[in-house]
């Protein structure tokens, strides 16, 4: 995916200790001045639990997800249960090769602070207005991180914020980063898939998020400012790589 070359660059030993340039970068955030789009407009509604025809894909990923919970897999799904933007940047600096930080990468960082800020505003009424009952409450089971089951609500499955969040970023990495696209589209939808093992969403609601992700995207891309960040970001990457 490409976009306009056209940015200022400033070089890298100078990004590592100009707090003015961490700064500039952070007010083209506030610059962004188009509206996420309202999930709940264009989201379809969820499988009824009642109609076991529509929600019988759901069931299954939730048994097979629950199977696989004392697992390696399960609990590294666990552990992708953070929401965080450091938690996104090891996960996806990993697979990528890069340290991504705020100290290390600061376009980077501010290029996904930007992106995920402008996904989570997409949701924020989708959450209570389809009020979708997560399965570890209908099916009476306990998730594989009870800690997290009063903190995120019983009735806010659709769509999955997890889903959003993680395919969104994947979304804005592949944009800069050719070399690892596959690897970190792999990365995006893992996690994803990891919410339906830990038993807090089925499958259609990460559906529904990636979707409402890649919606995000679309628009965001749109902005001029957006597209500014996006450039400094594959300077930053382009010139860590060339060291």
């Amino acid at each position: 995916m490409k976009f306009t070359k056209t940015a200022v660059f400033i070089s890298f030993f100078l990004l590592q200790g100009c707090s003015a340039y961490r700064h500039n970068t952070a007010n083209e955030i506030g610059k962004i001045t188009i509206t996420s789009p309202d999930a709940v407009k264009y989201l379809p509604g969820f499988p009824a639990f009642d109609d076991k025809d529509a929600f019988f894909n759901d069931s299954i990923m939730y048994e097979r997800g629950y199977a696989m919970r004392d697992s390696e897999r399960g609990r590294q799904a666990i552990d992708d249960a953070s929401i965080q933007l450091d938690f996104y940047h090891k996960r996806f600096g990993e697979v990528m090769g890069v340290n991504i930080s705020e100290e290390n990468t600061p376009a980077i960082a501010n290029y996904l602070k930007a992106t995920h800020s402008f996904a989570g505003k997409s949701i924020v009424k989708a959450k209570g207005s389809f009020s979708r009952e997560r399965p570890f409450s209908y099916f009476g089971e306990s998730s594989s991180i009870p800690k997290d089951e009063e903190k995120y609500g019983a009735y806010t499955s659709y769509p999955s914020g997890h889903s959003i969040g993680a395919w969104i970023i994947a979304l804005s990495l592949t944009a800069i980063d050719d070399e690892h696209e596959c690897e970190i589209i792999r990365v995006g939808y893992e996690l994803g898939q990891s919410r339906i093992i830990t038993g807090f969403h089925y499958q259609s609601d990460v559906e529904a998020g990636r979707l409402a992700a890649s919606v995000v995207f679309a628009k965001i891309v749109s902005d001029e400012e957006y597209i500014k960040l996006m450039n400094l970001a594959r300077k930053e990457l382009q010139e860590l790589r060339s060291k």
